[in-house]
């Protein structure tokens, strides 16, 4: 089966701008503070919460527009994985979405204290807190639903030659470490960002992959 190798590609280069966009936007966000002590400097950052808010909204927009861009070459072989991923990928999104408004919710306040001079301490430490567990939770809801609607997919590339078998060998056994560690996560356990990092290195190697190779086509 022959196929038009822009999507591929288009798909390969959407595949790295999220590694980079909730990296750099998560990163913004997170040196503004980590308790409610700091919550005097959102209000002053504006302009530092705004940027990683948007780059963590073109994280959600890319990571569904890679699901869409591969769909119709999904849906050739089992459109059934292909809807599976794609639903995965919108519900990562949507999530990860959730947890951003909560972080948005701490410049709210942040931003009432600073005109009114009034805090209660145990009011702000129940909403920082709120809003900091609300952005955990649904970031390792969303990675959860990431690896385990991604599993389909990869068995899907090893399955039909699309990648290298090691490259699609790698890609499950980095989700499956995803899923494992946002599991562990959120009984308590705080291993999640190293089992994160096989998966990470299959979506660079996959991404580049497609922008250098696109998809072959050796059998369906």
């Amino acid at each position: 089966m022959h196929f038009n190798q822009k999507p591929a590609r288009l798909a390969g280069a959407l595949f790295l701008i999220p590694l980079l966009a909730y990296g750099i936007g998560s990163n913004l966000i997170a040196s503004l503070g980590n308790g409610p002590d700091d919550l005097p400097l959102l209000a002053s950052a504006r302009p530092q919460l705004i940027t990683g808010a948007l780059l963590l909204v073109l994280n959600s927009i890319t990571v569904t527009a890679i699901a869409i861009v591969l769909y119709p070459v999904l849906k050739r072989y089992h459109p059934r994985a292909g809807l599976w991923y794609l639903a995965a990928r919108v519900m990562e999104a949507l999530i990860l979405i959730v947890g951003l408004i909560g972080l948005l919710l701490l410049y709210t306040l942040s931003a009432e204290q600073a005109k009114t001079n009034l805090a209660d301490p145990t009011c702000t430490d129940f909403f920082f807190q709120m809003a900091t567990q609300t952005n955990f939770w649904a970031y390792q809801l969303a990675m959860l639903i990431l690896g385990l609607g991604s599993l389909p997919f990869c068995h899907l590339l090893f399955k039909t030659g699309l990648v290298p078998a090691s490259l699609a060998i790698l890609g499950l056994l980095g989700y499956i470490l995803l899923a494992l560690g946002s599991c562990l996560e959120l009984f308590g356990y705080p291993v999640g960002i190293l089992l994160s990092l096989p998966g990470g290195l299959f979506e660079l190697s996959f991404g580049v992959w497609l922008m250098l190779k696109g998809f072959r086509h050796k059998r369906r």
